[in-house]
């Protein structure tokens, strides 16, 4: 049995959280430490993606040019991963296909489509408990065709 991303995000709430990218870097890390995220997705006046920032983007891309956030007016838009370089999942992807797209690309957060909507982001962490769920299923059937292949019950 295969987790799919849709029962990941089943699990989740079915929250999208996003930020303009004219808007400050410290507002971004306001918005992530107030609902305990790890990313924000970026859109333009228009409400279309154009890209994402991460924990990541702000720690790096901060500390890389000596720039104090808190005062400073840098916006999210200088500091987003673009969506020229953005990887998205789909719905019907499995766990184990965007869990191994992350570790391979080295990224933590996935905004994942249904079409041309975006319906939800999966972190590393959520992609990993899908992957090591499916797997304990299919340990859980394993063991129980082991104790007993032919589904009789020959031993009381």
């Amino acid at each position: 049995m295969k987790t799919l991303v849709s029962d990941i995000l089943d699990q989740k709430r079915k929250v999208v959280y996003t930020i303009n990218e004219n808007d400050r870097v410290y507002n971004a890390v306001k918005k992530m430490h107030e609902y305990r995220i790890g990313s924000l997705l970026v859109v333009n006046d228009d409400e279309n993606l154009v890209g994402i920032i991460s924990e990541r983007d702000i720690l790096y891309k901060c500390y890389q040019t000596s720039e104090a956030m808190v005062n400073s007016e840098i916006k999210v838009k200088d500091r987003m991963t673009s969506s020229e370089n953005l990887f998205v999942g789909k719905i019907d992807d499995t766990a184990t296909s965007i869990m191994n797209l992350m570790v391979s690309k080295g990224i933590r957060h996935i905004p994942i489509i249904d079409g041309e909507t975006i319906v939800g982001i999966i972190s590393i962490g959520d992609a990993l408990k899908g992957a090591l769920d499916a797997r304990e299923v299919e340990a859980k059937m394993l063991r129980e065709h082991i104790k007993n292949p032919f589904g009789v019950h020959i031993y009381k």
